[in-house]
This record gives C-alpha cells, structure tokens and sequence, in this order.
C-alpha cells in the first residue's frame, strides 16, 4: 500500500540504467585475457552480474582447462564484495568462513585472481580470471579492471 502512495506522489526513484552491459561484460573479460596473453599464460575470464549470474565466461582457445573456475571466483567477489586476494587468506584463518565456502563450492571460489565491480559503494557485477597462478591472475584482472574507471 505504501509503495503505490508513493509511486502515485512521485516518490519512488527512477529505475537505474544498467552500468553493466552484455557489451561491456566481454569488452571486460577480453582485456583481462588479453592482458595474460600478454605474459604469455592462456587462460579464462568470466564476468557475472549483481547476483552473481554469469554475462560472460571466455576462454581463450590456447587455455589448457575448461572455463569453470572464472565464473566461481568472479561470483565470491560478488557475495563477499571483496577481492579473491583478500578472501583465499581469510578462508586459511576464519573456520566459518571456510564451511561456508565449503557448504557451495559450485558457485564460490575465493582465490585471487577476482574482482568485485563497483559504481559508487555499490557491487554491480565480479570479474574474474582462472587457469594460472593466483599472483597472475590477480594482475591479469587488475589490468584489465584499470581500462574501466566506471567500476571502481
């Protein structure tokens, strides 16, 4: 009831456009593929929505392993808003942390290499990169995050 009054006095704010697009989505995993490319390693890049939904999961077609790691990791930056580097440690020191991590292990994956996107204080999506080093794709994803400031 409160919600039509306020619909009806013009109250409520407008629907938010997306920030993240489809387009924007694998114009982002491209450059965190192409950014490990450059150091030579091959590997995937997914980049999930607010809920955590896969948009996009690329694979570049000289990775040795299939594309399901990236969607997990970018989905935990999503669900803790924080960065794999900063959630792998903690799951070594916080048991609660760690079972729940347990508890869903086919949509979390807490290691680096993944990224929450930001507009503002809000999480609008992860991104995230797999099938390399933690350190590598941790650099891999930063670079690629760095050619678009709307997400910081």
């Amino acid at each position: 009831m409160l919600a039509i009054l306020a619909l009806a006095a013009g109250l409520t704010a407008p629907p938010q456009p997306r920030v993240l697009t489809l387009p924007t989505a694998i114009e982002l995993a491209r450059a965190a593929i192409d950014a490990c490319v450059a150091k030579g390693e091959h590997v995937s890049a997914a980049v999930v929505d607010a809920q955590g939904v896969p948009l996009v999961v690329l694979r570049d077609d000289m990775s040795p392993k299939p594309p399901i790691a990236a969607p997990r990791k970018a989905n935990a930056a999503v669900v803790f808003g924080e960065p794999g580097s900063v959630l792998e440690p903690r799951q070594k020191t916080d048991p609660d942390f760690a079972a729940r991590l347990a508890a869903d292990p086919e949509r979390l994956n807490p290691h680096a290499g993944s990224l929450p996107l930001r507009v503002g204080t809000f999480v609008v999506g992860g991104l995230a990169v797999a099938d390399t080093s933690h350190e590598t794709a941790d650099r891999c994803a930063r670079a690629a995050l760095a050619q678009f400031p709307q997400f910081h």
